[in-house]
C-alpha cells in the first residue's frame, strides 16, 4: 500500500459507522491509541513520534471523493492525500477535502505544502469537529481502520479520512 488512493479503490461499497466496536474491538490498541484519539493528531505525533514525517502523495481539484460520497454535499474542491511514517514500515494515510467554498474564504489551504494542516487548523477560534464514523477496509492482506470527521469554522467544512493499518498495534 502506498497511498490513500490504494485504500480509496478497496473500499467501492463503504459503511460507516458510529460505534467503533461495530468494526474493531475497542480495547485493541490501535483502537485507544489511534481511532478514538480526539485531540490534534499532529501534536500526537509530533509529541510520541517525533521522528515521523509527512508527504502529500496528491493533491488536485475534482469533485467530492468516494469515501465523503454520503456526505449530502455536491461540491468540487481541493483533494489533499498524506502518507504519514510514523516508524520504520508503518504509515498512517489520510485524505481531506475542501469544498470551493471553503476554499474562497481560506486560500491559505492551498499553500499548506508538506505541512501538517492540524497545525494550521488548530490555530482557528471556535472549530468544532463533528461527524466522527469508523468503518475497516480491507486492501488485499492489510485490514486497514478508518474513521471520518469534519471540521467546521466560520460555516465551512473541511473533511478528513484516516486510514491506520493494523500494523500500528505493534508499536
Amino acid at each position: 500500500m502506498n497511498s490513500f488512493r490504494d485504500i480509496e479503490t478497496a473500499a467501492k461499497n463503504i459503511n460507516w459507522f458510529k460505534d467503533i466496536k461495530d468494526i474493531a474491538n475497542p480495547d485493541d490498541p490501535i483502537c485507544k491509541n489511534w481511532l478514538s484519539y480526539t485531540a490534534w493528531m499532529t501534536d500526537k505525533l509530533r509529541n510520541e513520534f517525533p521522528q515521523h514525517t509527512l508527504k502529500v502523495t496528491d493533491e488536485s481539484f475534482g469533485e467530492i471523493p468516494p469515501m465523503l460520497r454520503d456526505i449530502k454535499e455536491n461540491a468540487v474542491g481541493l483533494r489533499r492525500e498524506i502518507k504519514i511514517s510514523v516508524v520504520k514500515n508503518v504509515s498512517i494515510f489520510a485524505q481531506t477535502f475542501a469544498p470551493n467554498s471553503t476554499l474562497e474564504k481560506n486560500p491559505w489551504l492551498k499553500d499548506l505544502g508538506n505541512n501538517p494542516l492540524g497545525g494550521k487548523l488548530s490555530l482557528i477560534k471556535d472549530i468544532k469537529r463533528a461527524g466522527l464514523l469508523f468503518s475497516k477496509v480491507n486492501v488485499g492482506d492489510s485490514r486497514i481502520l478508518c474513521r471520518r470527521s469534519s471540521f467546521e469554522f466560520n460555516s465551512e467544512f473541511i473533511h478528513l479520512v484516516e486510514a491506520f493499518p493494523s500494523s500500528l498495534n505493534e508499536i
